[in-house]
């Protein structure tokens, strides 16, 4: 009988063994117990593993309670407890070696001793895995290693072993590949020696050696983490494995049994005894203290950077047998698998670099050689911040960074010439390269540079020159990653501005965009409320907020975090001087010292840094007045909307540079401590902004208008959300069904034909207006000269639709808008009411009297018209259905009247909703307020469910949590680590579609209601610091097929999963060698200048979108451009992704052009549409030339020239193409070779020269400075602006002039961005 011990509620448990009761199995066969008195071995012995059901259970039995009884008797692996049936199944494998089942067995829980029953279940047939190959595989294999090493490689026949660890512990020394989860798990122990024994200088307050004790560790590595294996035969008795991974893996550390069983949990497995683990040491509390960076010490096993494992196994016959099968299973799953000789990679002995020593002065411990070393190496913060960029991406290893090329690296810093520092230029070269990738050098590690002393006589690297400035509404940002065991930096890349980011820019580069991440083979770090395995992560974040990030010789601290970068994890860090630190930015962001609830607090900060553009090059100003909001019932009809006069509107639309004639009506926007919807009303004269108090939540120092985005029409989708509640409403099947069928059919006639395809694209309007700009295209005859950029384009687009109608059930309703929400000022509109109200109405309704459904106002563009286009818009009458995404309660869903009221004629692409009745439509519609949510309004009357207005949803949202005291910035890093931990948001929207598919009456099931108020809760979780807590019984125990989750799925036949059935997975595959349109190769005779200058600024935009495309981790260009990205981002949305995708890619294209025009010479098209040509042609020469190289067959996997180029000016492409006149060439010109078009030579230095001349690339900040540029970021608010302006009353007259005097009174640009004022406005 096991000895008394304490549960995880603190209970005692003791059980005992009934032995007297026999046991006779099923079968007439003898009971195991008899059977090994005889010596007769049981057949259950030889399962792989043995289950037990358990029953008679006591309420009160926890899976603590059975796992310490039955481990007693063996390898307990796996229990779970059914509360309904009071029963419970165990699992050991291997099988125990005695029985442990009767019909009478003793367990005492709680000092209740209980009689429970346990039956030996029938054997489980061994899980089998059929392979890619078609071969099949045992579920589960595994060998025992010898010896495990970790390293990395020196050159590239070259491994040094940093770390050996012996197999000491045969039973915790195992590698295993689970075939079902296509996986590796290396399991090994080791004992970690006091760093003190070989460091006594350490400090530490435990005694020497008292942590030194037995730890199990694993790494797990996933089958596509696996590129190559080498396989070497060492001796005769041995051989080894190596493993060389492009980035860390996932590790783990054995933990305590006791914690890893939860009470809220009726399952246990023994993976719950794995805890996940950051750091392989002594003792992770010597960490405690440790700011983040790439340089770390004192660790056992640096499993940030030492990659490559060396598996050493014993030549066995067994192990030759089971890494046979395992080889094979491998080869099956597509990873590459090597037999090299043991010479063919030497194994040496580790060197301890001192690059880190050599980078820092008071860092040389006495080291006389290294002081005199350190004292020729001194790298400026932007060459040692690229540096370790190349370090952190795998280009460079310490290792191969010695003393020479550092000090070859300061003097080519010092050498600057005029705004290029070159030392930097060139490690921009090494991170943009991709690596050298050629010959053997490239099999293992195809980015490193083994030899960095070589890229000093690489002309390549050595006339690589800088980027473009940005446009002037971007910041140039540097980003970091930082992931349990490492941290991964970014480049600089410019991405649209923010508040702080503006006002600040002449610290711009103290600036650091921080996202918090799992290893790059996992993405983002999930929350886990209820266990701790993960702890070791949030532990991780909170350190790096506490302590901060070492990078580049600076020191960078936590600032604060924007609501979006909260969400996905991250926020912004600064690096302070003796002028300006954090508390100091903070306290000009704004007054927020009155909240005491640290979640609103956080919130607050976080509006000033939405990406936003300012109005600080309007000539006037706006004039603020505060109205009052309305109310009724308690209910804040006009929740975050405001209104603008037609006058500022029109300023405000000018430097978005929107395509379209159309002034939008509606504007998000943020001014000061404001925020919210401004909507055009014609009431409002010059400059006017009137504000509600509902959109005031702080005072500010700033005053400028930022525009977030403008109102503009997209087509409304289904998703599963809104389809699962349609369904329990009433909607058919079939409704459903039908749509998806013309759907898809669409879809494959638009591939052929012109005329379906443009009509398609302008009906299928996405978020960006993509699909109208591609329209344009076909008009403009793209589609029918077959032009490749403009096919694969519309591929994406067919990819990226048929994608997410498989995966989200994104069906679009052409009769149907996505749109903002606004008010009603005029109060015309009808209002809600309860039902059996019988009060007076407060507005007449429009219309007939006899519905009883509230109204609303909505203009859209006619069905397949261009959203630009003024005269097709039509208002929508009759009966929509309303509603915001996600929709869970079956009350989110609204039936509404759409009415024409003359007086709102001016509002386009809103939902105007009425600002009387009982209660305002927004909140019912899961929520929603007025201060810049999306509404779907749709009125195909086949959506228009049967059973109308289900009862709105009341929800108590739970009350804020406040503090005692002032916030201060540790409660705001307490919170954004409990944020992660404790978010259940996606967890509970997944439940409830579960439960929903499985559940009679779907989303009105009480379950479901109840998933539905907890996901509100999450929803609100950011602003109250409440967490939702998902109780075990909502979870689901199993998953509809459709949701594609591993592990327990079943076959839905419900919509969802007929829909899902329908659709078959579409692989986007661009196709290179098309023809491109004679109608532009021809139109010009283009001179070699011409074609020089548009080479060399195309290296430029295709460096620039390559960046975009790594950082951003998009497969191809055709994604970025389009903004259809087809693989899901590691952290957010696929909605927010491209929803960010939208204003980065409209910047790229306005820097580009810009650089284009100011090179052209003119805006004029005389002058202009020839260098757009050239554009093309030389975009067409290098496509050209790849596929000679290839042999006419270029495949996405080749170094494949981009298309894109020339695209920044697609109207201008389609004008050429359809121009007027006679072609000045009368046939294709002569291909190039690949030498002419490929990479910058001499001559093409010396043009840079020239164009650097012409300002087309940006000064450094030093150079800034001496031409006199003001650093100063806020020219001040739009008063004073339009003070300034007051006594030239002419220039708000003239446009020519007032355009010229706009460009100078912009916020004047340092560093990077002077571009965008050097090449003035594009039109």
């Amino acid at each position: 009988m096991p000895s008394p011990d304490r549960t995880p509620l603190g209970r005692p448990v003791r059980a005992t063994h009934a032995s007297s009761t026999s046991f006779r199995s099923s079968g007439g066969r003898r009971a195991p117990a008899t059977m090994q008195r005889h010596g007769v071995r049981p057949d259950w012995t030889y399962w792989n593993s043995l289950s037990i059901r358990i029953s008679q259970l006591p309420p009160q039995t926890t899976t603590f309670d059975l796992v310490q009884f039955f481990q007693q008797y063996g390898r307990v692996v796996w229990t779970e407890i059914f509360e309904s049936q009071r029963s419970a199944i165990v699992r050991f494998s291997p099988p125990p070696s005695t029985p442990c089942w009767n019909d009478r067995m003793d367990i005492e829980i709680d000092g209740v001793r209980c009689s429970i029953r346990a039956v030996l279940q029938p054997e489980r047939p061994p899980e089998q895995v059929i392979a890619a190959g078609g071969h099949t595989y045992s579920a589960r294999l595994s060998i025992k290693p010898s010896k495990l090493q970790f390293g990395l490689l020196s050159q590239p026949d070259e491994f040094m072993a940093m770390r050996t660890v012996e197999n000491t512990a045969n039973d915790d020394f195992v590698l295993v590949m689970d075939m079902k989860m296509r996986r590796i798990d290396i399991i090994f122990s080791c004992v970690i020696e006091d760093p003190r024994r070989s460091e006594p200088k350490l400090k530490h307050p435990s005694r020497v050696g008292e942590k030194e004790s037995t730890s199990v560790y694993k790494a797990r590595i996933f089958f596509p983490h696996l590129a190559n294996l080498l396989v070497l035969n060492e001796d005769e008795s041995t051989f080894s494995v190596l493993i060389p991974l492009q980035s860390p893996p996932m590790f783990f550390k054995k933990g305590d049994n006791e914690r890893s069983h939860s009470a809220e949990s009726n399952r246990w497995s023994e993976e719950d005894t794995w805890n996940r683990t950051v750091d392989v040491v002594y003792d992770t509390a010597w960490l405690k203290g440790d700011s983040v960076s790439l340089r770390r010490e004192h660790h056992f096993v640096d499993i940030g950077k030492w990659t490559t494992y060396k598996i050493t196994f014993n030549n066995y016959k067994p192990n030759i047998s089971v890494w046979e099968t395992m080889r094979k299973a491998l080869q099956d799953c597509n990873v590459t698998i090597q037999d090299i000789a043991a010479e063919g990679l030497r194994t040496v002995l580790a060197t301890k670099s001192n690059f880190w020593e050599l980078l820092e002065p008071g860092a040389t411990g006495g080291n006389l050689a290294l002081l005199a070393a350190t004292e020729e190496i001194s790298l400026p913060f932007d060459v040692r911040y690229q540096l370790e960029v190349c370090i952190s991406q795998g280009y460079l290893d310490e290792i191969n960074l010695s003393a020479g090329f550092l000090r070859k690296l300061t003097d080519l810093s010092r050498a600057r010439k005029r705004n290029r520092n070159r030392a930097a230029d060139l490690l921009i070269y090494v991170a943009e390269s991709g690596g050298p990738g050629k010959g053997d050098d490239a099999r293992l590690y195809p980015k490193r540079f083994y030899n960095p002393e070589s890229l000093f006589t690489d002309r390549k690297a050595l006339s690589h020159y800088p980027e473009l400035g940005a446009a002037p509404h971007c910041s140039w940002v540097r980003k970091v990653v930082i992931t349990p065991s490492t941290m991964y930096l970014s480049t600089p890349n410019p991405e649209p501005s923010n508040r702080v980011l503006r006002r600040y820019a002449l610290y711009s580069d103290r600036f650091l965009r921080v996202q918090f991440s799992d290893e790059l083979v996992k993405g983002k770090i999930f929350s886990s409320p209820n266990s701790t395995q993960a702890n070791a992560l949030f532990n991780r974040v909170f350190r790096a907020m506490s302590n901060g990030i070492d990078i580049g010789g600076r020191h960078f601290e936590f600032l604060a975090f924007g609501n979006s970068q909260f969400r996905e994890n991250g926020a912004y860090f600064f690096s302070p001087t003796d002028h300006i630190n954090c508390d100091q930015i903070r306290e000009w962001m704004g007054d927020v010292t009155h909240i005491r609830v640290v979640a609103k607090y956080a919130a607050r900060l976080g509006q000033c840094f939405s990406t936003t553009r300012a109005l600080t090059d309007s000539p006037i100003s706006q004039s603020i007045e505060e109205i009052e909001d309305i109310t009724h019932n308690n209910w804040c009809f006009t929740d975050g909307v405001g209104k603008i006069s037609p006058k500022l509107a029109e300023y405000v639309a000018k430097p978005l540079r929107l395509t379209g004639k159309i002034i939008p009506s509606a504007y998000q926007f943020r001014c000061g401590g404001s925020k919210g919807l401004l909507v055009v009303w014609p009431n409002l004269t010059f400059n006017q902004v009137h504000l509600r108090p509902s959109q005031r939540k702080f005072n500010a120092r700033s005053t400028l208008l930022e525009i977030i985005k403008p109102s503009r029409f997209s087509v409304a989708t289904l998703n599963r959300q809104t389809i699962t509640v349609l369904s329990c409403l009433g909607v058919a099947d079939n409704v459903f069904l039908e749509l998806q069928r013309k759907q898809l059919s669409d879809y494959d006639e638009a591939m052929e034909d012109p005329t379906k395809a443009m009509r398609l694209l302008n009906r299928f309007v996405d978020q960006n207006g993509v699909t109208t700009t591609m329209a344009q295209m076909i008009s403009d005859g793209f589609m029918r000269t077959k032009e490749p950029f403009f096919m694969c384009i519309l591929q994406v687009w067919r990819a990226w639709s048929l994608r997410l109608l498989r995966e989200k059930a994104r069906i679009v309703v052409e009769q149907g808008a996505f749109v903002f929400g606004c008010i009603d000022e005029t109060c015309t509109l009808r209002g809600y009411r309860e039902p059996g109200h019988t009060g007076n109405q407060e507005a007449p309704s429009v219309g007939p009297t006899t519905q009883a459904f509230p109204q609303i106002f909505l203009q859209v563009p006619t069905l397949g018209a261009s959203p630009d286009d003024a005269n097709s818009y039509m208002v929508v009458k009759g009966l929509c259905v309303v509603g915001r995404n996600p929709s869970l309660h079956p009350g989110d869903l609204r039936v509404v009247e759409a009415v024409d009221v003359p007086t709102l004629h001016h509002l386009r692409n809103v939902v105007v909703f009425p600002a009387n009745g009982d209660r305002d439509i927004p909140s019912m519609c899961s929520g929603g307020d007025l201060d810049g949510d999306d509404f779907f309004v749709i009125w195909d009357q086949n959506l228009i469910p049967p059973e109308r207005n289900h009862p709105p949803m009341i929800h108590e949202p739970l009350q804020p949590l406040e503090i005692d005291r002032d916030v201060r910035p540790s409660d705001l890093i307490a919170f954004f680590v409990t944020y992660m931990k404790n978010d259940t948001l996606s967890t509970i929207a997944h439940a409830h579609l579960a439960q929903a598919d499985q559940l009679e009456g779907g989303p009105k099931h009480p379950r479901c209601v109840e998933l539905a108020h907890l996901h509100s809760n999450a929803v609100d979780y950011p602003k109250s610091g409440q967490p939702a807590h998902l109780r075990a019984s909502l979870r689901p125990t199993s998953y509809p097929h459709f949701m594609e989750k591993p592990g327990r799925s079943y076959p839905s036949h419900r919509i969802l999963g007929q829909l899902y059935d329908v659709v078959r997975k579409v692989e986007f595959h661009p196709n290179y060698t098309g023809a491109f349109d004679e109608r532009i190769i021809r139109r010009f005779a283009l001179t070699d200048d011409m074609l020089t200058r548009a080479r060399i600024i195309k290296r430029q935009h295709d460096r620039a979108l390559r960046k975009i495309m790594s950082q951003r981790e998009i497969g191809t260009e055709f994604e970025v451009w389009s903004t259809f990205i087809l693989t899901k981002p590691r952290v957010g949305s696929e909605y927010q992704l491209q929803e960010t995708m939208g204003p980065i890619i409209a910047s790229h294209r306005e820097r580009f052009r810009n650089a284009c025009i100011r090179v052209a010479g003119s805006r004029e098209p005389k002058i202009l549409y020839p260098f757009i040509a050239a554009a093309y042609r030389v975009t067409w020469e290098a496509v050209q030339a790849a596929i000679h190289e290839a042999r006419g067959e270029l495949t996405a996997d080749q170094s494949i020239p981009l298309m894109s180029f020339p695209w920044i000016f697609e109207q201008e492409l389609g004008r050429i193409a359809n121009l007027k006149q006679e072609y000045q060439l009368d046939g294709f010109p002569e291909v190039p070779t690949s030498s002419a078009v490929g990479e910058e030579d001499e001559d093409d230095e010396a043009e840079y020269e020239r164009l650097l001349g012409l300002g087309v690339f940006a000064p450094t900040l030093e150079e800034a400075d001496d031409q006199g540029l003001s650093a100063t970021a806020d020219v001040g608010d739009s008063q004073a602006l339009s003070a300034d302006l007051a006594g030239d009353a002419h220039l708000l007259t003239d446009p020519a002039l007032l355009e010229e005097e706009v460009i100078a009174l912009e916020e004047v640009e340092t560093g990077m961005d002077a571009l965008g004022k050097l090449m003035g406005e594009d039109t």
